[in-house]
């Protein structure tokens, strides 16, 4: 019996899994703010749970990941591999959120995702998870028989596109914008000063999101149309020819609020190489996906 959660900056789910299958009645979510520490809300579950002996845990978490030590990005919680032994299991894993995702890719189901994109080809083994949230990060996915295999990589210090960056500034209106990166500009952060240099309004867009606010529906327009050219890119660098699959907040905000008519006409122009195919483009709406990835990791 293994033991998985997911680390979230409010949340943190905990599920009990059998090989990589999660048992749906066992999955339960907790505040972060009613424990001090994340191992106080583990040891609180398995209490309810009462599995009796684990076999191995698996952490993701939302923070970055180093070695055998992980910590979440918004709070004082500290993983460690050490700790998970000695506490829980005789194997422990700890890895990031997004790559949990990517672990979950060959098991999402037709209910845990949107399709952004209709009529698509899928081919080849290869996928993306693009999470647009506080930060921005990918996570490629080689699918296999014996499982997924989940590389690790660094988009969001990537410099900017030239036809995004030239987008952006002539939005922006010759205000120094200071977009310089993918995740300056992919991100909470980034979607709010764009919204803010835009419109010059003081409200934040988050209490606008999904009104009839003609200049927020046209932010949103715009920033799916930003959210397709970076799918290009994307498709070009990665050959994610299962799907690229974006997750996180910003994400869904965008292309649940209006933003998915918008981003499928503008990823559907031709590719900078005219060989390329375009690829199916998914929303991960799945809030257990990440336990399910940590199973199967």
């Amino acid at each position: 019996m293994k033991l998985v959660a997911d680390v979230g900056g409010t949340n943190v789910r905990f599920a009990l899994a059998e090989g990589a299958r999660i048992l749906p009645q066992t999955i339960r979510a907790f505040r972060n703010d009613d424990f001090a520490t994340f191992y106080a809300a583990a040891d609180h579950y398995l209490a309810e749970a009462a599995p009796g002996a684990l076999d191995r845990v698996c952490v993701a978490v939302a923070g970055p990941v180093t070695g055998d030590h992980a910590r979440l990005t918004n709070r004082d919680w500290s993983f460690q591999i050490e700790r998970l032994i000695e506490n829980y299991a005789p194997e422990a894993r700890l890895i990031n959120d997004l790559e949990a995702l990517g672990y979950s890719v060959p098991s999402l189901s037709a209910d845990g995702v949107r399709m952004v994109t209709e009529g698509t080809p899928a081919w080849g083994n290869q996928a993306l998870v693009a999470g647009i949230g506080t930060g921005f990060n990918v996570s490629p996915v080689v699918i296999r028989d014996d499982g997924p295999v989940v590389p690790k990589a660094e988009m969001g210090h990537v410099q900017l596109a030239a036809r995004i960056h030239e987008a952006v500034s002539a939005r922006a209106k010759g205000a120094a914008h200071g977009f310089e990166t993918v995740e300056h500009l992919f991100s909470g952060r980034g979607f709010e000063r764009l919204w803010h240099l835009s419109t010059g309004r003081s409200e934040t867009p988050a209490k606008l999101m999904g009104s009839d606010d003609a200049e927020m529906v046209d932010h949103v327009i715009f920033y799916a149309g930003l959210m397709a050219m970076l799918a290009q890119d994307l498709t070009l660098a990665f050959l994610p020819g299962q799907g690229i699959h974006f997750a996180g907040g910003v994400a869904r905000a965008v292309l649940q609020n209006g933003g998915g008519p918008a981003f499928a006409e503008a990823y559907g122009r031709p590719l900078a190489l005219d060989t390329a195919w375009h690829v199916p483009v998914k929303l991960i709406l799945d809030d257990t996906a990440a336990l399910a990835g940590c199973a199967a990791a």
